[in-house]
C-alpha cells in the first residue's frame, strides 16, 4: 500500500483491529496506517478521509486515557 511500503504485510496484520462480523473474525487496517496511506496517495477524497479519521482518532485517544484515570 502507497505510505506503508516499510511495513511487511505480517507486520500490519499484527497491528489491525479485529471485530467479528456475523461469526467471522474482520482485520481492520490499524487507523495510524490508514491515516498514513490516505496522506501518501492524496487524492482529494483521501484529503477530506484524514480530515474525519484524525478526529476519531483523536475522540478514540480521548476515551482510552479516561479510561485509564483512576476511580475517586
Amino acid at each position: 500500500m502507497k505510505g506503508l511500503e516499510s511495513f511487511g504485510f505480517d507486520e500490519l496484520l499484527s497491528a489491525a483491529f479485529r471485530a467479528e462480523i456475523e461469526g467471522i473474525i474482520v482485520p481492520f487496517i490499524y487507523i495510524n496506517h490508514l491515516i498514513q496511506n490516505k496522506k501518501a496517495v492524496n487524492r482529494p477524497k483521501d484529503q477530506v478521509d484524514v480530515i474525519y479519521l484524525e478526529r476519531i482518532k483523536k475522540i478514540l485517544e480521548e476515551q482510552s486515557s479516561q479510561d485509564n484515570q483512576p476511580d475517586f
